[in-house]
């Protein structure tokens, strides 16, 4: 099953303590974003890469990827708004939506993903939940939640396209933003999501520990 894979770059580096793009950090002697573009480019059935990329980085990345087969979009101010002009320059009837801040990508999870997605609308990455999970109000406990129930979503996250854009237009005439794409669709379409068992070193490089956590997992 061919797919395009939408990699989400447009983020910056203020949680992480850098004066510069988080994904543009260099671990191992490569950019954070490079372990996700070698290994989509990897892959066998990935026909096509897009970069969404922020205004101040999108002249590096065009420059770039200028003559290769990598295709670079300008994102928007959101997450949601990013996705979405993404979605609009896909060619293939299969997305793979991907948080280019996730260095570790795992072969198999991938796998199990894509052929999950030929059977269902939205599929994503998960690990369950170890620790408890609480609910405060200010610093008052005051609910204990089932973490039988819980997972941690990761990406990449696998659609039909058709349908992530009809999610997508419908969240952009209701100025809605998601944290992720599979609340577009569970909240617009009533479609539900399947959930593959993803891998606990895919983790999000988003604080200042996570560069030294992921300087030992890469």
């Amino acid at each position: 099953m061919k797919f395009s894979v939408i990699i989400l770059a447009a983020g910056s580096g203020k949680r992480t303590g850098l004066d510069h793009n988080k994904i543009l950090l260099k671990i191992k002697g490569k950019r954070v974003i490079d372990f996700s573009l070698d290994f989509f480019k990897k892959y066998p059935s990935c026909d096509e890469i897009i970069i969404v990329s922020s205004i101040a980085d999108y002249d590096d990345f065009f420059k770039e990827f200028e003559h290769s087969s990598v295709r670079v979009v300008l994102g928007g101010l959101t997450r949601t708004c990013s996705v979405r002009l993404a979605l609009n320059k896909a060619n293939n009837d299969y997305v793979l939506i991907h948080d280019g801040a996730r260095p570790f990508i795992n072969r198999d999870s991938v796998d199990n993903l894509l052929f999950s997605l030929e059977k269902n609308v939205s599929v994503t990455l998960g690990v369950k939940v170890k620790e408890t999970i609480q609910e405060v109000d200010e610093d008052t406990v005051i609910n204990t939640l089932d973490r039988c129930n819980l997972i941690i979503t990761q990406t990449p996250q696998g659609f039909k396209k058709d349908l992530l854009i009809k999610a997508h237009m419908v969240a952009l005439k209701e100025g809605y933003n998601g944290t992720d794409d599979t609340v577009l669709l569970h909240k617009f379409l009533g479609l539900k999501t399947k959930y593959i068992n993803g891998d606990y070193r895919n983790i999000k490089l988003t604080t200042v520990e996570d560069i030294k956590l992921l300087e030992v997992i890469l």
